[in-house]
């Protein structure tokens, strides 16, 4: 008898294996396809994402230090590379060159004065004692020391109305790009009004404004892509971080020095894109993302190839990959292709790629 129990016991266990495999078979040969990878460890780079304005790196506003002349020449416009010294503008000149040559005038009277005062001052040393009183000698010495002074005054006067006539001629106090022209011919200009404003050496940057809590990840040197407003990319690198945090609006600022050659012009409304870190972290493809709720789900698979929705945490986007912070460890299989049409539980006939999107296997 307990051989024949045996017997019938093992014929049930068979039985039921055979219909198990008969199940899993049919359920395969109604299974979805799909295409499945590993997850890996790549290298992934937190990006941090602000926006900003366009300026000019430094603007200096050009004047003029003479005032009350009229403008005769305007030798640039808006938009000319200029170079250290070269002309801007050029004023009237007529009243200084009159000061100069009334100047010169009267420093010629005063040395010929000079010279007859000094001539009779010798004279009067050379007479016999007695013949003049030390009175009158002093006298004379006196007039030589008062014509000297009034000479070395009159040159004074003449140095600074050379100076003033040089100052009718605009300069460039330094190599760059004229960003506005604010004079004309004909006009009048005063004294320090501002007549030029000079984008020095042509650089230009953004000033990025950056959340507080990414603040700090943000370093010099760290490469940038910047998106102008036509969505053209340009790539810098952060010159400065602000050493400050606005603490009305918890905004830091990041300057970010653009390239020479920049399409972009000051004003103009720019989206930065800052490499912060690089680190090696587990990384799904984007298109393997199933979302539910607002949160980000995966479908893990399983022995026997059922699949199981897992919730994850994501952290950076890489290209088409993104960081996963939670939910999956390495070496974990995932649908990447077929997720959006999966259910948790279900079967699935399993074709295998590389995590990349490299070729199915």
């Amino acid at each position: 008898m307990k051989r024949i129990h045996r017997g019938l016991r093992s014929m049930a266990i068979m039985t039921s294996l055979v219909c198990h495999s008969t199940v899993h078979a049919e359920s395969l040969s109604f299974a979805m396809t799909v295409v499945a990878a590993s997850v890996e460890r790549s290298e992934v780079t937190r990006t941090i994402t602000a926006t900003g304005n366009v300026v000019a790196w430094r603007e200096i506003p050009v004047s003029s230090e003479a005032g009350g002349l009229a403008v005769i020449e305007v030798a640039v416009d808006e938009g000319d590379v200029v170079v250290k010294g070269q002309v801007l503008a050029r004023l009237s000149h007529d009243l200084t060159a009159a000061a100069i040559s009334k100047q010169k005038a009267a420093i010629g009277e005063l040395e010929a004065s000079l010279a007859i005062a000094r001539s009779d001052a010798a004279r009067a040393h050379s007479v016999s004692s007695g013949v003049m009183s030390a009175q009158a000698i002093e006298q004379r010495e006196t007039l030589v020391k008062t014509t000297e002074a009034k000479l070395e005054a009159a040159r004074a006067q003449l140095d600074e109305a050379e100076a003033r006539q040089r100052q009718t001629v605009v300069i460039a106090p330094a190599a760059g790009t004229i960003a506005s022209r604010s004079v004309a011919i004909g006009q009048v200009v005063q004294a320090g009004v501002e007549m030029f404003r000079l984008i020095q050496d042509d650089r230009i940057e953004v000033d990025a404004r950056v959340v507080e809590t990414d603040l700090l990840a943000a370093a010099a040197g760290q490469h940038v892509m910047v998106l102008g407003p036509g969505g053209r990319s340009e790539y810098g690198s952060v010159r400065l971080v602000s050493p400050v945090v606005d603490p009305k609006t918890r905004l830091g600022t990041v300057h970010v020095a653009l390239p020479r050659g920049t399409n972009l012009k000051p004003g103009m409304f720019a989206r930065v894109e800052i490499s912060a870190e690089r680190k090696l972290a587990l990384t799904v493809p984007l298109k393997a993302l199933v979302w539910r709720e607002a949160k980000a789900h995966v479908f893990k698979i399983g022995r026997d190839s059922l699949v199981s929705l897992v919730e994850i945490g994501i952290g950076a986007k890489e290209s088409d990959d993104v960081e996963v912070l939670r939910g999956l460890e390495a070496g974990d299989r995932i649908v990447t292709q077929g997720a959006g049409l999966l259910s948790d539980g279900d079967f699935v006939n399993v074709k295998t790629a590389s995590v990349k999107g490299g070729a199915l296997r």
